[in-house]
C-alpha cells in the first residue's frame, strides 16, 4: 500500500497536469487512483450537498444552525429535514460524476443501478441522519460536528459497497 502511494506521489511530482488529468481520465486505473477520483466527486457532491444544506438551515423554512433561535430538539429535527432535502441533490451529482469518471458501469440496468446507487447512499446517509441529530439532542454538539459524522460515515460504506456491488470496478 504505501509503495502504491509512494508511485502516485511521484507520478504527480514527475509529470504536468496534462499527464495527470490523462491518468485521471483513464476508466481502468490502479484503485489508488479511483479512489482520488472518488474522492474528488465526493467533494463535488459534498460541496453541492452542503451548501443546500446550510442554505435550508439559515433561510429556509427549517432552521437549524446553532444560532437560528431555535431549541437544540428542534434544530435537530430541522437538520433531518434539511439533510433530506440537500442529499436527494447531492445523490445524483454523485451518481452521475461516478458512472461518468469513476466507476465501469453495466453490472446492471442503468435504472437499477440508480437505484442500487441511491438505496447504498440511503444507508450510509441514514446512518450519519440519524445519529447526528441524536447527538445535537443529547450531548448539544454543534450542527457542523453533526455534519461531519454524517460524511465520515457516509463515505465508508458509499466506496466499499459501489466499488463491489454497484458498478463493475
Amino acid at each position: 500500500m504505501m509503495s502504491k502511494i509512494g508511485e502516485a506521489l511521484s507520478f504527480f511530482r514527475e509529470n504536468d497536469w496534462r499527464a495527470i488529468w490523462a491518468r485521471l481520465n483513464i476508466r481502468d486505473t490502479d484503485p489508488l487512483v479511483q479512489f482520488i477520483k472518488y474522492g474528488i466527486c465526493g467533494i463535488g457532491s459534498l460541496t453541492i450537498t452542503q451548501v443546500i444544506f446550510y442554505s435550508l438551515s439559515r433561510w429556509g423554512m427549517y432552521p437549524a444552525l446553532v444560532d437560528s433561535g431555535v431549541t437544540d430538539a428542534v434544530r435537530a429535527v430541522n437538520s433531518i429535514y434539511n439533510n433530506i432535502i440537500a442529499f436527494f441533490f447531492g445523490n445524483i451529482f454523485a451518481y452521475v460524476t461516478n458512472s461518468l469518471w469513476v466507476f465501469t458501469p453495466g453490472r446492471h440496468h442503468r435504472v437499477l443501478e440508480f437505484i442500487y446507487f441511491s438505496t447504498i447512499s440511503s444507508i450510509g446517509f441514514g446512518i450519519g441522519l440519524v445519529s447526528g441529530p441524536y447527538l445535537i439532542k443529547w450531548y448539544g454538539i454543534s450542527t457542523f460536528v453533526a455534519q461531519l459524522l454524517l460524511i465520515v460515515s457516509s463515505t465508508l460504506v458509499n466506496f466499499i459497497c459501489r466499488k463491489f456491488f454497484v458498478f463493475k470496478g
